[in-house]
């Protein structure tokens, strides 16, 4: 797992994306989102952008908020991208 981790990191740093999303296996770390729309131990939504994540799952939390980078943990079931 620790392989897929920096390999994730290197990608994005090669790549140099604004904004990105990384589901690992009990957590989800978003990279520079705008806001936190909704929170609750099942649902969280974001807003990237134009665009909104809905995250679903079971115990949801969130493990590090900064201003730019967000992890969730919990067992995360859906993840789904729509137009605000």
């Amino acid at each position: 797992m620790k392989n897929l981790h920096f390999k994730s990191y290197m990608e994005n740093f090669l790549y140099d994306l604004d904004n990105f999303i990384t589901i690992y296996e009990d957590t989800l770390h978003v990279f520079n989102f705008t806001k936190l729309n909704k929170l609750s131990d099942t649902k969280i939504v974001l807003k990237i952008g134009k665009k909104l994540v809905l995250i679903e799952g079971v115990n949801l939390r969130v493990g590090k908020m900064t201003k730019q980078e967000l992890l969730i943990n919990g067992e995360i079931l859906k993840v789904e991208f729509k137009d605000e």
